[in-house]
């Protein structure tokens, strides 16, 4: 067993650390064969966790097949964690149950291991989430959460006598937009943080820092291990995406070597509230 790979949420359900991000698919810029082949790759580098979206297009169809094939092949269902989100126009509309049944339907699975409100959109994410609340006690998805949400936010779900808290918290956290007050209203309240682009897409910013590229040279690592162990040792887990097989066989390095407590303050102390994806449109003042 790998040290730190696993988080145990508060209901006892077991989730992985790293998570695979999987593509918005609207057209035809990747098949069904490529998208397969990252699966598998995947899975070879013991990377078996995979965030999608109903609003990533195609994706959620195209993890179905995937697991559909990865079925032939004696993969066993229980040894993946297929994470999906409930999109905003759906939470207008209001009807969670179908929305989980389309999911299922979409993915070929008889459960979910993790649904998501994927915003807290205004008037609707609290009584939305009471209506997850009746699709989680029928056992079709094993935990609930919310994605893009602020301590604000879960204040007023907290509030809404609502019978679970949320599971998992997924939103953009790096060093650059650290969430110190998500973070400790998430460990005194018992939830999951899980870090969506959790390397801020390694834009520039992050490739050139030289902060980074000094503790990358001293632990003789590449700077997105850094980020990632970062991540990791605060019980994070980071969700990355990488398509590439060698960069996808360095991902479980991070188990390997440790960053100091010196070195963990000075990437917090990058912070900058920088958020690489803006806010949603459907949540005004985010």
């Amino acid at each position: 067993m790998l040290k730190d790979n696993l988080i145990t949420l508060y209901n006892g359900v077991v989730m992985p650390k790293l998570i695979q991000g999987l593509p918005l698919i609207m057209g035809l810029e990747m098949s069904q064969k490529r998208f397969n082949e990252i699966i598998s790759h995947s899975l070879k580098c013991n990377i078996n966790a995979f965030d999608t979206a109903h609003d990533y297009g195609k994706s959620e169809r195209y993890v179905g097949n995937a697991l559909k094939m990865l079925c032939r092949e004696k993969i066993n269902r229980k040894d993946l964690f297929i994470v999906t989100k409930i999109g905003n126009g759906q939470q207008y509309q209001g009807n969670m149950h179908q929305c989980v049944e389309q999911a299922l339907k979409a993915l070929q699975t008889d459960y979910i291991d993790l649904m998501l409100l994927h915003w807290p959109v205004p008037d609707y994410y609290i009584g939305n989430w009471k209506k997850l609340e009746e699709i989680y006690e029928s056992g079709k998805v094993k935990a609930i959460g919310i994605a893009n949400a602020q301590v604000r936010h879960l204040e007023a779900l907290m509030g809404a006598n609502i019978n679970y808290p949320p599971h998992v918290v997924q939103t953009e956290i790096h060093p650059f937009h650290t969430c110190s007050e998500l973070k400790a209203y998430c460990k005194e309240k018992n939830i999951a943080l899980q870090a969506c682009s959790a390397l801020c897409m390694m834009i520039p910013m992050v490739k050139e820092n030289k902060a980074l590229q000094s503790i990358a040279n001293q632990q003789n690592r590449s700077i997105a291990q850094i980020i990632l162990r970062w991540h990791v040792q605060q019980n994070i887990a980071p969700i990355f995406r990488s398509f590439n097989a060698k960069h996808l066989e360095e991902m479980l390095e991070i188990y390997n070597f440790e960053l100091s407590l010196p070195e963990m303050e000075v990437i917090s102390g990058l912070n900058s509230d920088y958020r690489y994806h803006p806010e949603s449109l459907n949540c005004p003042g985010f």
